[in-house]
């Protein structure tokens, strides 16, 4: 007999991870995590080229209030969080993907698992994935992305609330255009490794190098604006490197080269869900949601929303 999961949670980025590591500090089996990518971490998200290395999703971490965590205690001191000069700032030892990879490494994850609707029936709850594979499941945490979770739902036969999926329905989110540059010269930025701007087409530029994530120098993050993303992100990359090249130039000299582009489709929040740090939307069934858009668009708003659906499955809030 296939054993049936107690909890599957869909998306494998900071929330889903952080639900899985509660629910299991407090004993519940069967827990797997699912996502349709080929690694873990979602926006923890470290790429190499040209022999240098680029963190290109999230590039450091804000953890106020959650140092005392034990699993941010332990990423600490197994030096995968290293502090910057800023106190309280820090960013993943070589990468971001490496703070995901930590955190997973004892959890049950299959990747490359892209969920496209939930059946329910008597009790249980059966998820379609697009490779075919169709899996059991007790409850299920939806920790992706609210747009990709709102098409699932809407394409699933699943008891919900219609008034908290209204409710949900009205978030959204940014995307972003991220631009990994590799340079000829070092250029000068305001801070230690990032520089931050609320105007022009790059809202922040970030030297891997400095940060510690690439061994080659002069190789560069830069995070389109939400505007500029907006506007752009449906283009091919070689329209969006021409519409970019005036302003590269500007920064770079003309002695740089485009290694390579990303685009974040679900990147920041729009707005956010105002009544709790998650939900959960079943009837009848457990069909709970977390992620950052739950809280504060952060890292450690993802934490924490993660943190607050394990809770409420855990109170049988139902």
């Amino acid at each position: 007999m296939a054993m049936v999961n107690s909890v599957s949670i869909i998306g494998c980025g900071i929330s889903g991870i952080f639900a899985a590591l509660e629910l299991k500090k407090h004993g519940v089996r069967n827990i797997q995590l699912f996502d349709k990518s080929r690694g873990v971490g979602g926006r923890l998200a470290t790429r190499r080229s040209n022999e240098g290395k680029f963190d290109h999703g999230i590039q450091c971490i804000e953890l106020d209030g959650l140092l005392n965590l034990p699993e941010i205690k332990d990423l600490i001191n197994n030096n995968i969080l290293i502090e910057t000069q800023k106190t309280g700032l820090f960013v993943g030892y070589e990468g971001m993907t490496s703070v995901a990879k930590f955190l997973t490494k004892d959890l049950n994850v299959s990747k490359e698992f892209k969920l496209t609707s939930i059946d329910n029936s008597e009790g249980s709850m059966f998820l379609n994935f697009e490779n075919g594979q169709r899996i059991t499941t007790n409850s299920v945490i939806l920790s992706s992305p609210i747009n990709q979770s709102i098409e699932i739902i809407t394409k699933s036969n699943v008891n919900i609330n219609p008034a908290k999926f209204t409710e949900i329905k009205r978030l959204e989110y940014f995307p972003a255009i991220i631009i990994m540059v590799e340079s000829e010269n070092a250029i000068n930025l305001d801070n230690e490794f990032i520089q931050n701007s609320s105007s022009g087409t790059f809202t922040t530029i970030t030297d891997n190098f400095k940060k510690r994530i690439s061994k080659k120098e002069n190789f560069y993050t830069l995070i389109c604006s939400e505007n500029f993303s907006a506007k752009n992100f449906e283009k091919e990359y070689q329209d969006i490197n021409s519409s970019l090249k005036k302003e590269l130039d500007t920064i770079f000299g003309n002695k740089y080269k485009i290694l390579s582009n990303h685009k974040w489709r679900y990147s920041t929040p729009k707005n956010f869900y105002p009544n709790d740090d998650s939900i959960n939307i079943g009837e009848n069934v457990f069909l709970g949601m977390c992620g950052d858009i739950f809280t504060n668009g952060r890292f450690d708003g993802a934490i924490k929303s993660g943190i607050s659906i394990a809770s409420k499955f855990l109170e049988n809030e139902i």
